[in-house]
């Protein structure tokens, strides 16, 4: 008996060991994986479907439209639904595309009239749109509540305002209070002045506007919701939130609508932001470029605004964030989420101030979508360092099989590759670019967006001069020396620069130019190139070296890779490829192609 016990704890024993072996080699393995695939900057959960397969998808409709146009162009007869597939693939590409088509008549049983207009009823313009009347819509209190977010009002606002929209509009309004200030602002009404259809929901001052909203839009009932921090006023003759809903139920895709605006100086926007956020940059427009309804397709609105409440619960506001920063993420979520938005410029709201944002409320929403260029639609444009994102240039290697590099890290590469220049000219030594370095001199102006490593040439006869004195000059710049199979290489705190040797290849120029070298100015400094850098790089890669590829360890088929976070503004699958416009920074000019 006592050896049958020795014999079952020992058995536990080498159990409880197995499993402790098991469970650290899969933290360790954990860990690896953490370390293989960790990105320089942390992107938020992205909601976005498979853009290559929807590419693939679309492509093949497009083929068979065209071959449908080539029969038609050689006499054939137009088969009638050759328009509509030409119409759906438009729409599916960009939903806010418009045709003579596309509006959708009013719901059956909305949750509101259905509007008409009589022209010239009103010879002053400003009522011959009317709401027909109908039996079938309910009680406007079951269609909108209203949130104010009241965070630094002045003491009597919030009466004005609950005053005037209960005037017009018989709806549940929740005023969000921030605690009470030495002026009055923030601090709840006395429940005697609120009347009935108005709750308080109370915060502690240092609570975020944006987890307050959350909060209350939890407890919201109805399918709409108004959400405001900035009014002041409200007139229901000037803002028909009837019409705000009527749009949103005629576009199944919107998640909101809004209004214009009019500050209190007297100055009226319409509010509608169009918005581009790719390779690391971000820059706004005002402006649209389709509507419908009379509205207009917006990717941002600086106005108040009706949305979805279902949408609002779902994509909820950041907590970090409050004020326009707030609003400016959440716009770049709800697209994201494949959701469209819109303003209807008839539909005024009275409001403090136009939403303004400095320098430090924009690097708090670049730090969140990990975008180094920032061009607001009402300022300058604003830069910010990889140490400002709290970006890290780790990784790079594993980062190119679907990212692009962020701007800083190609900064820094390009830093480390002149060591090696300015070795080579202390030493009055030769160095040109080549292979993919040379490529990226070509076909984008300095370092491929997907290449990480450096790849220069010496002069055969200066190699013995490198491995004595240049390795030495590196090493003073705190890059190693690594020998290899026919090259050597320098491993800096970055990148590395891979360093083979030629023939001199001067005696390409003619006699009287080989004293001047060919160079090209790469990523903002000179670098030296072959006689004819093109002409190199075409031999080098053979047919279509103009187009673009994945990095050639990472090749599989098509030219990028799906990406490891599907809908980043950084991921290669996003890029055509071919041409070079869109790896470069947004020039102002070419913002008017947002």
């Amino acid at each position: 008996m006592f050896l049958w016990r020795l014999r079952l704890v020992a058995t536990w024993q080498r159990a409880a060991l197995a499993m402790l072996v098991v469970a650290v080699t899969s933290l360790c393995y954990a860990y690896y994986i953490y370390l293989t695939i960790r990105l320089p900057f942390q992107l938020p959960p992205i909601r976005s479907e498979d853009s290559i397969s929807s590419r693939r998808e679309l492509a093949r409709r497009v083929m068979r439209v065209q071959r449908q146009v080539e029969i038609l162009a050689v006499g054939g007869v137009m088969a009638p639904s050759l328009p509509q597939e030409l119409r759906a693939i438009a729409l599916e590409l960009d939903p806010q595309i418009t045709t003579d088509v596309t509006a959708k008549p009013p719901p059956l049983n909305g949750s509101v009239c259905p509007e008409e207009y009589h022209k010239g009823v009103d010879t002053t313009w400003y009522r011959n749109f009317v709401q027909a009347p109908c039996d079938d819509a309910p009680p406007f209190r079951e269609v909108v509540t209203v949130l104010l977010s009241t965070k630094g009002w002045a003491k009597g606002r919030v009466a004005t305002v609950l005053y005037n929209i209960r005037k017009y509009y018989d709806v549940n309004v929740v005023v969000l209070t921030y605690g009470a200030t030495s002026g009055g602002g923030g601090a709840a009404p006395p429940p005697a002045t609120l009347g009935v259809g108005v709750s308080v929901q109370a915060s502690s001052a240092d609570t975020l506007a944006s987890a307050a909203i959350n909060k209350a839009v939890a407890k919201v009932k109805t399918p709409f919701v108004l959400v405001s921090d900035s009014l002041t006023h409200f007139s229901g003759d000037l803002c028909s939130l009837e019409r705000l809903v009527r749009v949103l139920e005629q576009e199944s895709e919107a998640a909101a609508a809004g209004g214009s605006y009019r500050t209190l100086d007297g100055t009226w926007r319409h509010g509608c932001l169009q918005r581009r956020m790719e390779n690391y940059q971000l820059a706004y427009v005002s402006g649209y470029e389709h509507s419908r309804h009379d509205c207009m397709f917006c990717d941002d609105i600086l106005g108040p605004l009706v949305a979805r409440t279902a949408v609002l619960r779902n994509v909820t506001l950041r907590e970090t964030l409050e004020g326009p920063a707030m609003m400016r993420d959440w716009f770049v979520n709800l697209r994201l989420a494949g959701n469209l938005t819109l303003v209807c410029p008839d539909v005024m709201f009275f409001v403090d101030a136009a939403p303004t944002m400095g320098r430090r409320a924009w690097l708090k929403v670049a730090s969140r979508w990990a975008v180094q260029s920032v061009w607001p639609h009402d300022g300058d444009k604003l830069e910010f360092s990889c140490g400002e994102l709290k970006m890290k240039c780790v990784k790079i290697r594993k980062l190119v099989s679907s990212f692009l590099v962020p701007p800083c890290c190609r900064q820094a590469m390009r830093h480390e590759l002149g060591f090696v220049q300015e070795c080579a000219e202390k030493l009055g030594l030769y160095v040109e670019l080549q292979s993919g370095s040379l490529l990226g001199a070509v076909k984008t102006d300095g370092i491929l967006p997907w290449d990480f490593d450096m790849d220069v040439i010496t002069d055969c006869k200066e190699h013995k001069v490198w491995i004595k004195n240049g390795t030495k000059c590196l090493s003073r710049k705190g890059c190693r020396y690594i020998q290899k199979h026919g090259y050597w290489m320098t491993r800096c705190k970055v990148s590395f620069v891979d360093i083979g040797c030629r023939p001199d290849r001067r005696k390409y120029l003619p006699q009287e130019y080989r004293g001047v070298l060919t160079r090209v100015n790469y990523n903002g400094r000179m670098v030296n190139v072959p006689p004819n850098p093109a002409l190199v790089a075409r031999n080098h890669y053979g047919p279509n070296y103009l187009r673009h590829e994945v990095h050639w360890r990472y090749k599989h088929k098509g030219p990028w890779n799906h990406c490891l976070t599907p809908g980043s503004h950084a991921c290669l699958e996003n890029f055509p490829s071919d041409g070079n416009v869109r790896f470069m920074n947004f020039a102002d000019s070419y913002l008017d192609g947002l």
